[in-house]
């Protein structure tokens, strides 16, 4: 008889349960207390670890799209902490923050780290709130001739959802 399987389900439940347990920690944490960089690196964590496990074990869509809506409030709670804190962040700081929690931004064309910082400092910090700018407060932002040349042709014509 071959258990092997069964063992592997086993822990692969486990694991998933762990992950699960570690986000919602994480999560609550966030929610009860002000968020702090650490707290919000290991909710982001977290999540990456647990939306790995679920893509490659399951395709749950509602899953997906749960763990989508946490990482929109990870990455809100980051912006929101971000905007008091970073005039205390030299360089390095700055540079880490965003390769973490403006991964979204950053996935954009054109937008760089410096333009996800400058959006960032502007409580811009998602594709969707950046698309859901009118030209007009677009062009308002406090940003760089520079920045909003690229930014003013991007939102002009945003990528399709379903791509």
């Amino acid at each position: 008889m071959n258990d092997e399987p069964n063992q592997t389900a086993a822990l692969l439940a486990e694991q998933l349960r762990d992950a699960v347990a570690e986000l919602a920690q994480s999560v609550n944490t966030l929610l009860e207390s002000q968020a702090s960089v650490a707290t919000l690196e290991t909710a982001l964590e977290s999540h990456d670890i647990l939306r790995d496990q679920l893509t490659t074990f399951s395709q749950d869509d509602s899953a997906i799209a749960a763990l989508e809506r946490i990482e929109l409030f990870i990455t809100h709670q980051a912006g929101d902490h971000y905007r008091l804190v970073h005039e205390e962040f030299d360089e390095q700081q700055h540079n880490h923050f965003m390769a973490l929690f403006a991964r979204q931004l950053l996935a954009l064309d054109g937008v760089g780290p410096a333009t996800a910082r400058q959006l960032y400092e502007q409580g811009v910090y998602t594709p969707d709130q950046f698309f859901a700018l009118t030209p007009k407060e677009l062009s308002q932002l406090s940003l760089p001739p520079a920045s909003l040349a690229r930014l003013i042709p991007l939102h002009a014509h945003p990528p399709h959802a379903d791509t």
